[in-house]
C-alpha cells in the first residue's frame, strides 16, 4: 500500500486514484440526472409550438388581414376627418 508524505495511506488522504474515482462517480451522477432530459423535452416542446404557430399564422394570415381591413374601413367611414 502506498504511503503519503504525512505517513497516511493514499486512500485515506484522497490520493490520485480516489480523487479520480470520485470525479468519475460525479460525472456519472450528472449524466444520470433527469434535469437535462427535462430541459431537452422543454426545448422540443417550444420548437414544436413555434413551428405550429408559424404554420397557423401563414394559414390564417389572409383572413386576419381581411378582418383588419374591414375594421379599418369601418373606422374610416365613421371618422370625422
Amino acid at each position: 500500500m502506498e504511503r503519503t508524505e504525512e505517513g497516511g495511506d493514499m486512500a485515506e488522504s484522497g490520493g490520485p486514484r480516489v480523487k479520480l474515482w470520485a470525479w468519475l462517480e460525479e460525472v456519472g451522477n450528472v449524466l444520470r440526472r433527469q434535469e437535462g432530459q427535462t430541459l431537452v423535452e422543454y426545448a422540443l416542446m417550444i420548437g414544436v409550438i413555434s413551428i405550429a404557430t408559424i404554420f397557423a399564422m401563414q394559414a390564417l394570415g389572409p383572413s386576419i388581414g381581411n378582418a383588419f381591413q374591414a375594421v379599418t374601413g369601418v373606422i374610416e367611414e365613421y371618422s370625422p376627418l
